[in-house]
């Protein structure tokens, strides 16, 4: 297991991922037996792979907050399940899939995705619009699931089963890291910042307190 810096194009925002080629449950609670996570209601079975995920995304965040200069800092879950510091404004978003665990933290509400490049979605191909369909073609079909996944966590939500909740109504190519805006049925329109590494694509979304 790799702990890392994940690259991210937003100032003010900090990535910590922890990579893997084959999750250990029991090497993860030997490793971090005494790492000062606390356990809460969301908290998965001990023991399991879902509960070593749940482990890592927390010494993820933890992390994270250290680079933006919090310490000692508790995670717990909302009522909706998300991850969140306890008396913080500062946001959290867990993201995870085959490979890499990761935790973000920045100022106000934060989601963060993260899907393998190659992740055959042609299934879930069939429930974008229209005009979403066309997006594959420039955008790729894995950052259009990864900007609405993204935008989803940063309003607090998540997708709600619903992709067609959440249509991509703009983009834009220019740049090392695309834009896709995703129109959100309670945040209005919510910017998504795209980016490639290390065989994976993350998407992130920061929902200021003003919008």
């Amino acid at each position: 297991m790799t702990r890392s810096d994940w690259p991210c194009p937003v100032d003010g925002v900090a990535i910590r991922a922890m990579t893997y080629e084959d999750l250990d449950p029991g090497g993860v609670a030997r490793e971090f037996a005494n790492s000062g996570i606390a356990r809460d209601s969301g908290e998965p079975d001990y023991g399991t792979r879902r509960w070593a995920e749940w482990t890592l995304g927390r010494v993820a965040v933890r992390e994270a907050a250290e680079v933006v200069g919090l310490t000692d800092v508790v995670i717990e879950s909302s009522g909706e399940g998300a991850p969140m510091i306890v008396g913080s404004s500062w946001g959290v978003s867990i993201a995870h899939t085959r490979g890499v665990v990761m935790g973000a933290v920045g100022p106000g509400r934060v989601g963060v995705d993260v899907e393998r490049e190659d992740r055959d979605v042609s299934r879930l191909s069939r429930a974008l619009l229209p005009g979403e369909q066309e997006l594959t073609v420039s955008l790729g079909s894995v950052s259009v699931f990864v900007a609405k996944e993204a935008a989803a966590k940063a309003a607090g939500t998540g997708l709600g089963g619903s992709l067609a909740r959440w249509p991509i109504i703009d983009v834009e190519l220019s740049g090392p890291s695309p834009r896709a805006s995703v129109a959100s049925p309670v945040d209005g329109v919510i910017e998504v910042r795209l980016w490639e590494h290390a065989g994976y694509v993350t998407g992130l979304a920061v929902v200021h307190s003003a919008q």
